[in-house]
């Protein structure tokens, strides 16, 4: 097992020879500075020659860490583990696998294994012999026997009964291998058959299967559970942690979708175009997220935005409600008197509640019934304001979740407390958190 630092790393792609970078200009001539280029201009320009896909990446995935990298389709996640697998050329920056600085090695010699979301079986070959392929290109028995002589008994045998064929030490090495994984993922029913007679779960535990039977130092997996229905998804994912758990292997596991990454990792780097935005514990990213990109990624239904006035001491201001924030907000806030701020409320943080100045007045345009859960699509009910000053802001529809038994209609209107000990703030422009600790 071993430790993946990635150092300052970098990854461009050269643009095709065809391909041009769309041009930016203004929509109307009263908007553009005099000395601006017109469209036409730019379309003489010669295109740029490159496209950063990452940039500034620095992580470090400690020795049987499980690490998962998540984010947006487009983020790059994908790409930064083909750059630690070596499938692709680093532009910039050192890869680290164990003491071992791999930026110039080939794949084969990293002693890497990847999962790939495709599962990339071969459709020809039976479980057995896709569990095999790679041991038998890669496993070495310790039993000196001279390779003439071995080739000369399996040819000579081969016609006769299985049990009284001549077997080498290497095959016999890579059967023990096969048998020991398919055993711990209880696959060993399906070792005779072909892909196209597997399910999906199936052929996800033989792609995994194929990875740990090389026993490599690192594990990288790339969205292998996004083929899978909804129940089966979550039976691979206990499997998948609790594998990971028991072989004490480095993982860098990549997804989108933010519930698998608050389950399975053991730190989380949350990635968005192609720079990574925060690293952290699962919980510690849920309840301290660095940016307004992070909070609204992770937690489901997403965190809601309102642009909110502060003053000093204590005081936010919207055209909706005011309220006074606890104390230890105080010396936070001092220096963003008369600013705006983004305030940041997760579902579950609304309450149910009467009418008063620090409470919000909805109405309900969507009901959606877990069983478990509750969960409301609500709007603003203007009271007498301008519409202007809240639309100019933000978007006037909030996520609430409410206890399963309450019943409520769409079209129905309710007055909303906040938990005002779970309130976060942004900085307007930047997007960065204000944490009042």
């Amino acid at each position: 097992m071993a430790q993946v630092v990635l150092e300052n790393v970098y990854k461009s792609f050269p643009t095709r020879h065809n391909e041009r970078v769309t041009p930016v200009v203004a929509q109307s001539s009263l908007l553009a500075p005099i000395d601006a280029p017109s469209v036409v201009e730019k379309e003489t320009q010669e295109p740029k020659q490159t496209v950063s896909v990452l940039r500034n990446i620095n992580l470090s995935v400690a020795d049987g860490e499980f690490m998962v990298l998540v984010g947006p389709s487009g983020c790059g996640k994908s790409t930064l583990l083909r750059l630690i697998a070596g499938l692709e050329k680093i532009s910039g920056g050192n890869v680290w696998v164990g003491d071992r600085l791999v930026n110039e090695l080939p794949p084969k010699a990293r002693d890497i294994a990847m999962v790939f979301q495709n599962y990339a079986l071969y459709p020809h070959m039976t479980v057995y012999d896709n569990l095999a392929f790679g041991l038998r290109r890669t496993l070495r028995s310790d039993k000196q026997r001279t390779p003439s002589l071995d080739n000369l008994l399996v040819r000579v045998t081969r016609g006769l009964p299985k049990q009284l064929r001549y077997t080498t030490a290497r095959e016999r090495a890579v059967d023990d291998r096969v048998r020991n994984v398919a055993q711990l993922l209880q696959i060993e029913a399906l070792l005779n058959r072909l892909p196209k007679q597997l399910s999906g779960g199936q052929k996800q535990r033989v792609a995994l299967g194929r990875a740990i039977a090389r026993n490599p130092q690192v594990f990288l997996m790339d969205e292998p559970l996004s083929n899978l229905d909804a129940k089966l998804r979550a039976e691979t994912r206990a499997q998948i942690v609790k594998l990971q758990r028991q072989l004490g292997t480095t993982t860098v596991y990549v997804t989108h979708d933010q519930t698998e990454a608050m389950t399975m990792g053991d730190r989380i780097a949350v990635m968005n175009q192609g720079q990574i935005q925060q690293v952290a514990p699962p919980l510690e990213l849920y309840n301290r997220p660095a940016t307004r990109f992070v909070a609204e990624f992770i937690g489901s239904p997403p965190m809601n935005f309102l642009p909110v006035q502060f003053h000093a001491p204590l005081s936010i201001t919207h055209p909706q409600f005011r309220c006074t924030l606890p104390d230890r907000w105080a010396n936070v806030l001092q220096n963003y008197d008369q600013q705006t701020l983004i305030l940041g409320i997760r579902p579950e943080h609304f309450h149910l509640s009467t009418p008063a100045p620090e409470n919000l007045l909805v109405q309900i345009d969507l009901v959606e019934a877990l069983g478990n859960d509750t969960y409301l699509a609500v709007s603003f009910v203007k009271q007498g304001i301008q519409p202007s000053l809240i639309a100019t802001t933000a978007t006037n529809t909030l996520q609430v979740r409410i206890p399963p038994d309450q019943k409520v209609s769409i079209g129905e209107q309710l007055w909303l407390s906040l938990s005002l000990d779970k309130l976060h703030f942004f900085e307007y422009e930047s997007g960065k958190a204000i944490w009042s600790d």
